[in-house]
């Protein structure tokens, strides 16, 4: 552990900072929606990055160089940067959330931005720039969407609640854990849905018009910035065994209102006979 205290950080100062970067990459993405676009596969065919990706990278990276340039910064599009140690402050980059929906031009993605304090999730902005939503988070200071307080849903069963349930993959060991969550979840929820975009999935968990989300694997960039948000909205973040993890880990994440948890652990669990 470094030893920085949490309470000398001017947490205020450093969210407006990660919510500038974040428009900054939300500029670029839509400055970029008129390109054509180099898409690059990252496996047989399913997750891809594109010159949108990099571009906006390159504009939130700057942003926080400009005011932060002593600061560790992980961007998705940075793999060489990825083994950056959990302790002291880092930044955690996702320049464009959702980028096959963004190729596609299916309009959900977003910029995701977070700092991690010895992997204690600690700021979070997140921007939607088609809807101009800036979603904003303070460990302590709650959860905001463009200034409005966010507070998860009511709901209090599992029944009651659509569940995200996400795999971003080619792989059939994969796919196939991916088809038994689906199943899982199909099960004992009020339905399920594939939108990609974890980070606007979270932010929009925080806001109350979602109830769960489940994935495996997930990455810092990914996440952190999204448990901020619903945990200082109402909500809880966990592994698939009810663990709180650390947020500059890679884990499976099961996110929810709070209310419903302990239903979405136990069933991530549950299995199933072939054809049954």
């Amino acid at each position: 552990m470094t030893g920085l205290d949490l309470e000398a950080l001017d947490l205020k100062s450093l969210a407006a900072t990660a919510e500038r970067a974040a428009r900054a990459g939300g500029a670029v993405l839509l400055e970029y929606q008129d390109r054509v676009l180099e898409v690059t596969l990252k496996d047989e065919r399913v997750d891809v990055s594109s010159s949108a990706d990099l571009a906006a990278q390159e504009a939130v990276l700057a942003a926080i160089a400009a005011e932060r340039p002593d600061d560790v910064v992980v961007g998705e599009e940075s793999p060489s940067d990825t083994g950056v140690a959990s302790e002291g402050l880092v930044w955690w980059v996702d320049p464009l959330d959702g980028s096959r929906a963004y190729i596609d031009g299916f309009p959900w993605f977003a910029t995701a931005v977070a700092i991690t304090v010895d992997g204690e999730p600690v700021v979070a902005a997140v921007y939607d720039p088609l809807r101009d939503e800036l979603y904003r988070a303070v460990r302590g200071g709650g959860a905001t969407c463009n200034g409005r307080p966010l507070r998860v849903a009511a709901a209090e069963k599992v029944a009651e609640v659509v569940v995200i349930v996400q795999a971003q993959s080619s792989d059939p060991v994969v796919i196939a854990e991916f088809a038994r969550l689906m199943r899982a979840m199909l099960t004992v929820s009020a339905g399920v849905r594939f939108p990609g975009a974890p980070a606007l999935v979270m932010a929009h968990i925080a806001a109350g018009h979602l109830g769960g989300y489940v994935e495996r694997d997930m990455n810092p960039w990914d996440v952190a910035g999204g448990r901020l948000l619903i945990e200082e909205a109402g909500g809880r973040v966990t592994d698939f065994e009810g663990r709180t993890r650390d947020a500059s880990s890679r884990y499976d994440v099961v996110a929810s209102n709070g209310a419903v948890h302990d239903e979405l652990v136990a069933a991530t669990g549950m299995q199933f006979e072939e054809g049954g």
